[in-house]
């Protein structure tokens, strides 16, 4: 981290001049940063999923020399060499880069995203060390770093060095303030356009995704930094106190993709899918059983279910065990829900269903199915728990009433099968 540096005002005084004749001025000559103007650049959402959150950069106009250069923490790129694998662990590498600023802004105008402009009131020492720091950290050796959706991003990095600019003031102004936001919240309520998407992202944030933020931890979302720092005073180097933001404008006024105020509702959604397939799978127990077209229509319903479950539960598992994401989908009990061992019933239930099956076969389809539903019934009781309670109402509406109606078909098929009574 660089220092920072003071730039003191040099003052040039003439000589005096002989006889009668007054006495000249001082003449200020004005320090470098002193034509610098600071500001936020805050861009709303976008049509991709992931430019849903917005983005943020910083803004450092110098009028002297007409350099107008917008810095941001954003930048990745899909062909970078093992993107894919380094996403999937957690451990993606973007850069931070100066762009010019007409370049940006004419970008977002043509990709219809808003941009809004804060101008910051910052001294002129102040100026000096963001600038500083800022040509430093645009270097080759220094621009990479790890990032995360959620601590680590373009808009916590433009936080975090006003912050160090300011020594702390920004976080202690906001130190003490919440609104009820978690990032299950945040993230559920940007990506609402993309509800399958969002509904799986709901499926694989755990316990600490729920916990309430503070409003400085809010600051992961551009929009909500912009808001939030909107009217908070600071102190500054010199011991003085302003508020932070001079002024604001926006530079491009679009509402394409407004982001909304409030995280969509999936339990009637889950509810209407569940009574559909708990459905489907008793009204097909109501016919003969044993005839092919029900014991195939049951038997593709099972395993494309367990597929699905045992798929998402092993990435639960694997996210716990072995990437960067365990710190928000971690300690996730939706694995209860979807446990790796629904894997197995995706072999298991179609040779049960065979008419030659071995009682082995049968009655290890039988009590796998049974630890499916038995483990998802238990994902329900641990609500009753305050401590490790998750926020997953809609997913329990839908996976607990499917898993229950796989077992009654299931025993209800290979009962028929065996000659057993029901």
């Amino acid at each position: 981290m660089t220092r920072v540096l003071f730039a003191a005002a040099c003052v040039a005084l003439t000589a005096g001049v002989a006889g009668a004749q007054p006495r000249p001025q001082p003449r200020i000559v004005q320090s470098p940063h002193d034509s610098i103007l600071v500001s936020i650049l805050t861009m709303g959402p976008g049509e991709e999923v992931f430019e849903r959150f917005g983005h943020q950069s910083i803004r450092m106009h110098d009028l002297s020399t007409g350099v107008d250069i917008a810095y941001n923490w954003g930048m990745f790129d899909f062909a970078q060499p093992h993107f894919l694998s380094r996403f999937l662990s957690g451990d993606t590498k973007y850069w931070m880069e100066g762009i010019p600023a007409e370049s940006v802004l004419a970008y977002y105008k043509r990709n219809s995203r808003a941009v809004w402009e804060q101008r910051l009131t910052l001294t002129t020492a102040e100026k000096d060390s963001l600038w500083r720091f800022l040509k430093w950290n645009a270097k080759e050796e220094n621009k990479y770093y790890r990032y995360d959706y959620y601590r680590d991003n373009c808009a916590t990095k433009v936080r975090d060095v006003l912050d160090m600019i300011l020594g702390g003031s920004i976080q202690r102004a906001v130190a003490t303030h919440e609104h009820g936001v978690t990032y299950r919240s945040e993230t559920l309520r940007l990506a609402r356009a993309y509800p399958l998407i969002n509904f799986g992202m709901d499926f694989v944030l755990g316990r600490p995704a729920d916990a309430t933020l503070s409003a400085w931890e809010e600051m992961f979302i551009p929009m909500r930094l912009q808001e939030l720092i909107r009217r908070i005073r600071v102190r500054h180097s010199d011991g003085s106190k302003s508020r932070l933001v001079r002024s604001e404008r926006q530079l491009v006024a679009d509402d394409t993709f407004k982001d909304s105020d409030t995280p969509p509702g999936y339990f009637t959604p889950a509810f209407k899918v569940s009574f559909l397939i708990v459905g489907i799978l008793l009204g097909l127990c109501m016919l003969p059983v044993a005839s092919m077209p029900v014991r195939w229509a049951i038997g593709i319903l099972g395993v494309s279910w367990n597929l699905l479950a045992g798929s998402v539960g092993l990435l639960l598992l694997g996210a716990e065990l072995f990437t960067r994401h365990a710190a928000y989908m971690g300690k996730n009990v939706n694995v209860l829900l979807a446990t790796p061992a629904s894997l197995a019933l995706v072999v298991l239930i179609p040779l049960a269903m065979h008419a030659s099956a071995s009682p082995r076969i049968v009655r290890a389809a039988r009590s796998l199915s049974v630890f499916a539903a038995v483990s998802s019934v238990t994902a329900v009781l641990l609500r009753l728990a305050p401590h490790i309670a998750q926020q997953n109402r809609p997913l329990l509406v839908l996976a607990v009433p499917v898993q229950a109606a796989l077992v009654v078909a299931l025993w209800r098929v290979t009962s028929a099968q065996r000659g057993e009574r029901v």
